[in-house]
């Protein structure tokens, strides 16, 4: 017979006291005697026949009761959850146990605490969606740009011309890059697009040619060999292009897509420009109503294990980035003259803050019945894969891993929440939320298993 209470604690955590009766108690402790004699000769007794009080006088009591602790742990434990309607979030941890009466002490964690407010009645303003005639001749003439055509010319590169190239590239004595065929345009050191700079070498260049010089790639170049390294560069010039762009007409139109004339293109033109600016208005807006939530919730609380899991994968991620640069987090971390206890306590207000959004964003998700259904997750995988082109197979893979289709969800719930968001705080729904048509997948594996214990 087990009496049981509990008190709530701080940061989502139960101390569960559990108070097992004299007899359940005898029994424990005669199991546990029983199980030591299995593995403790007692002279004249065969294993586990021994009377209780021998066993006790030839191993002591002390070692008899951390025996029976074990079953503490396990089967009382477990009743005694039962008992309470307790679901551990994660690993209970044994407080402390006394003995005559026989009393165990478990601090429980429990699932995190969010509670919102009244976040329904929140307003707030959708910034307006203006589109000038110079946005619209701009995005014309990027679309110009786009279908240029590229004319072989017999001159020396100038701005703006493309290059066919074979390049070359030493990096002391390795060569990442062997006679690999390129195209490069000559765009003004303000355009590149954060590469390193082939313009300035590479102007004046005829068809034919071959010119060597250096390069620093930038730290967070996409190539991680090449990263931050300065390489020799050699490069035959293969050809010269000039661009050549096709004036803004119904021609034109007709070229770059199913438009009949000059005014259809523009006006379609225009109406993307308004969607793709009232889409960031709404990003932003729901971005902002988000904030606002998180910021005015009551009260919104996790167990520290949660805090700790975060922490742990941030510094796993590291190391693992750092490995795949033949380093690992430990030397990185002593030639900084840090340990990771620190750096831990340095990422614990930004791990806060996440968890804050994330359980915030989760408590929404489920008052608003707003979930991911797997067809929903298959139908946006064939959409992207289908605008990968030759990618596709490739990118489907990506995909389709655990890492890929829990990233997949994530996006179409985001999207989904954004959406909501929007038409809260814009006044387009009802005061009161519906009735939550589906629970949340809970954070972290429930186990109930009691861990250590502070005797």
């Amino acid at each position: 017979m087990l009496t049981v209470t509990t008190e709530p604690l701080e940061n989502c955590e139960v101390l569960m006291t559990v108070q097992v009766d004299d007899q359940q108690a005898d029994e424990l402790l005669k199991a546990a005697a029983k199980r030591i004699t299995r593995q403790v000769q007692i002279r004249g007794f065969r294993p586990g026949k021994a009377p209780y009080h021998l066993v006790v006088r030839r191993v002591g009591e002390e070692m008899v009761r951390a025996e029976a602790a074990e079953d503490l742990r396990e089967s009382v434990f477990r009743q005694a959850l039962e008992q309470a309607s307790l679901e551990p979030f994660a690993p209970a941890d044994m407080e402390d146990i006394t003995w005559s009466p026989l009393v165990m002490k478990v601090r429980v964690p429990v699932e995190p605490i969010v509670e919102l407010g009244d976040y329904r009645a929140l307003r707030l303003p959708l910034e307006p969606v203006e589109v000038t005639p110079d946005d619209v001749e701009d995005a014309l003439m990027r679309l110009q740009h786009q279908h240029a055509r590229w004319n072989v010319v017999e001159r020396p590169a100038q701005l703006g011309d493309r290059l066919d190239l074979t390049i070359t590239e030493r990096v002391g004595d390795r060569t990442p890059t062997d006679k690999q065929e390129i195209q490069h345009e000559l765009l003004p050191v303000a355009e590149n697009s954060g590469g390193p700079d082939f313009t300035a070498p590479l102007l004046g260049a005829t068809a034919g040619e071959e010119r060597t010089f250096a390069v620093t790639f930038p730290q967070d170049y996409e190539d991680e060999e090449l990263a931050g390294q300065t390489a020799e560069v050699t490069a035959t010039v293969r050809q010269v292009r000039e661009k050549e762009l096709f004036p803004l007409d119904d021609e034109f139109a007709q070229m770059v897509g199913d438009y009949s004339s000059l005014e259809e293109l523009k006006q379609k033109v225009t109406d993307n420009l308004r969607q793709r600016e009232r889409d960031r208005a709404e990003r932003k807006l729901a971005e902002q109503a988000l904030e606002k939530i998180v910021e005015q919730a009551p009260r919104v609380e996790w167990h520290k294990s949660l805090e700790d899991r975060l922490l742990d994968r941030a510094l796993e991620d590291e190391d693992r980035s750092l490995k795949e640069r033949n380093l690992n987090l430990d030397m990185y971390l002593s030639a900084q003259q840090k340990t990771r206890e620190g750096v831990r306590e340095e990422l614990r207000p930004a791990a806060r803050q996440r968890l804050r959004h994330t359980l915030v964003f989760n408590e929404l998700a489920e008052r608003e019945g707003l979930s991911v259904e797997g067809r929903e997750i298959a139908e946006q995988i064939d959409s992207l894969s289908l605008l990968a082109g030759e990618r596709s197979t490739q990118l489907r893979q990506i995909l389709s891993s655990s890492q890929g289709l829990q990233q997949v969800a994530n996006n179409l719930l985001n999207g989904k929440i954004r959406e909501r968001l929007v038409q809260i705080v814009t006044g387009q729904l009802p005061a009161e939320p519906p009735a939550a048509s589906a629970q949340a997948e809970p954070a972290a594996e429930q186990q109930p298993v009691v861990e250590g214990s502070r005797e």
